[in-house]
């Protein structure tokens, strides 16, 4: 027994044996197999890394046409409370308020309308200032409920605080209105 048990060790330590001899032989090979594969690893997380480090984006521009006006406020109730001896009309005027534009196109124009006809025997009128453009003066805005034109040759430009003169006038035989309002409109156009 005790040589069936040594010849069993033995060829348990010959295939132990030729085992180690098997393992130091592709040991080289094993090296460089691993060499390899974390050559490979590297590379790939190099790259990996490389290519999150910088991203591509496609930006969309377009400039659009821009109109803008603007006004500050109302003008102070215009009330007649007193007439001008030998004069066929009495006014009152207001230049409290301004405007302010904003454009980047050429041949443009400021048109103003009202929503309603004044009454009979009476006048609203606006005069709007200008510094880039031309003004049309004093503008009789009555019965102008399509657009009139009170400033023009609008080119690029801004302008600030621009003055707006509003003017209201009855004549003589007007002997009483009630408060009324009227909505003025102002449009930059072309």
């Amino acid at each position: 027994m005790k040589r069936k048990n040594l010849h069993t060790n033995t060829g348990y330590l010959l295939t132990l044996s030729n085992r180690i001899g098997y393992f130091r032989s592709i040991l080289p090979i094993v090296k460089i197999a691993s060499c390899i594969f974390l050559f490979v690893a590297a590379t790939g997380n190099m790259l990996a890394q490389t290519e999150g480090s910088s991203a591509t984006q496609s930006v969309t521009i377009e400039v659009k046409p821009i109109t803008k006006i603007s006004v500050t406020g109302n003008p102070n109730p215009l009330t007649i409370t007193d007439a001008i001896p030998g004069s066929n009309f009495s006014s009152v005027s207001d230049v409290n308020t301004k405007y302010s534009l904003t454009t980047n196109l050429d041949n443009m124009k400021i048109v103003a309308s009202i929503n309603d006809r004044m009454p009979s025997g009476t006048r609203l009128m606006i005069k709007l200032s200008s510094s880039r453009a031309s003004s049309a003066g004093t503008i009789d805005l009555s019965g102008a409920v399509t657009p009139i034109d009170v400033v023009t040759g609008i080119s690029k430009c801004s302008e600030t605080n621009q003055t707006i003169d509003y003017t209201f006038a009855a004549n003589e035989d007007v002997s009483e209105v009630p408060t009324q309002t009227r909505v003025v409109t102002l449009t930059l156009t072309n």
